[in-house]
């Protein structure tokens, strides 16, 4: 799945009004994961996360928060891609 494919799909579960909220945040945790690893796979091994260069990874990520800029609930986007890294609450999922 690519990064504006897995954008598009975490704008729709938060604007899904349908399904219960465990089941809306546990759909936006996969999909997190996805895209870090569509971004980062080399972060799942340590011996070539060790050779990438921090601004290799932030111009990766620079593509990404200009997907998200095209969305309305591109603060929430943010917030859930940002969850691995932060292990935040998704306290604003309703």
């Amino acid at each position: 799945m690519s990064v504006p494919q897995i954008i598009h799909q975490i704008d729709e579960v938060i604007r899904d009004t349908h399904t219960s909220r465990e089941k809306k945040i546990e759909n936006l945790q996969n999909l997190a994961i996805t895209c870090w690893r569509e971004v980062v796979p080399e972060y799942g091994n340590p011996e070539t996360s060790q050779n990438l260069k921090t601004t290799e990874v932030q111009k990766r990520w620079v593509r990404v928060h200009n997907e998200v800029e095209k969305y309305e609930t591109k603060s929430q986007i943010l917030y859930v891609l940002d969850w691995p890294a932060s292990n935040g609450d998704f306290y604003w999922v309703k």
